[in-house]
């Protein structure tokens, strides 16, 4: 004899969606702060040299593969420095500040860029993916509007050059697949003003 499924009601199917997005969030956010923790702690120091530069007054160390400063009280990450990622032009209007308290959501054809969610993951309320065009909307995302949502939106190109661009409050990063993290980088510190 076949199970019987209950029936839900399309409220009861929009809280279980919810709480399943919450959890999946949550899980990621952790994953990716354990993950940042766990590499600083497990990291041969002993063969590696700390490399320090200044740049518009901030100090950036690098000890391996990524930069750290701190900027306004805040502890940052990057895989670039400002001056390795200057020649990538960033026309945004937008700064912390907007996207401070707010939910943040990627479109991505591949996964969540650890780079931007990684250093804004404790300013922002939430981060997760999104769909910004119903035909192309994944099951289970939710669709999100550039009038009213942060969204960052990564598309990738076969060129060599890339470009960074807003539409209302949507940003756009466009890169080739090995770009991407220096086009990130770029926007981290269009918007934290360095």
């Amino acid at each position: 004899m076949p199970e019987i499924k209950k029936i839900l009601s399309k409220q009861e199917e929009t809280k279980k969606r919810t709480r399943n997005q919450l959890i999946v969030g949550t899980i990621l956010i952790g994953l990716m702060l354990f993950s940042t923790i766990g590499y600083a702690l497990n990291s041969d120091k002993t063969g590696s040299t700390i490399k320090k530069t200044t740049y518009n007054g901030i100090d950036f160390l690098r000890d391996g593969e990524y930069w750290q400063f701190s900027y306004n009280g805040q502890d940052f990450v990057t895989r670039y420095s400002p001056e390795e990622v200057k020649y990538i032009k960033v026309p945004i209007n937008l700064k912390l500040n907007d996207y401070s308290g707010k939910p943040l959501y990627f479109v991505s054809d591949t996964q969540l860029d650890l780079e931007i969610a990684r250093n804004l993951n404790t300013n922002v309320l939430r981060v997760q993916n999104a769909c910004i065009e119903e035909k192309k909307c994944k099951e289970g995302l939710p669709l999100k509007d550039c009038s009213l949502d942060n969204i960052i939106i990564f598309e990738e190109t076969q060129n060599e050059t890339g470009s960074i661009y807003q539409n209302q409050k949507c940003v756009f990063i466009t890169a080739n697949y090995l770009n991407q993290t220096q086009y990130s980088d770029a926007f981290l510190f269009k918007i934290l003003g360095i």
